[in-house]
């Protein structure tokens, strides 16, 4: 049994850069709506040109460097697991998001 749970760790570790696109990915697409719901709130003073343009920068560079940022920090987390706990958090992290996904989404 231990060969095969080497072989998919190897196999896991191939994809490690995908692994974290796809969990940092999911998690914005769950919880995106409430961060710009919480950013609404802090600008809704703000003229609305200025409301917009803050949009922008906040969808713009704001998401891209969060999102950039948390995939490589993530990966080296990742990275630095033995097989098992690397299987482990892997799989246990994408049934998490699923079970988010159900309870956020109503599928």
């Amino acid at each position: 049994m231990l060969p095969y749970i080497h072989q998919f760790a190897c196999f896991l570790r191939l994809h490690l850069i995908s692994i974290s696109v796809g969990l940092v990915a999911t998690l914005l697409i769950l919880y995106g709506s409430y961060i710009n719901d919480y950013f609404k709130r802090i600008t809704k003073s703000l003229p609305f040109v200025v409301r917009f343009a803050l949009f922008v920068v906040l969808c713009s560079v704001g998401y891209a460097f969060a999102s950039s940022q948390l995939v490589r920090l993530l990966r080296m987390g990742l990275a630095q697991l033995s097989d098992l706990p690397l299987i482990g958090v892997v799989v246990g992290s994408f049934v998490l998001l699923a079970f988010l996904a159900k309870s956020e989404k109503g599928i």
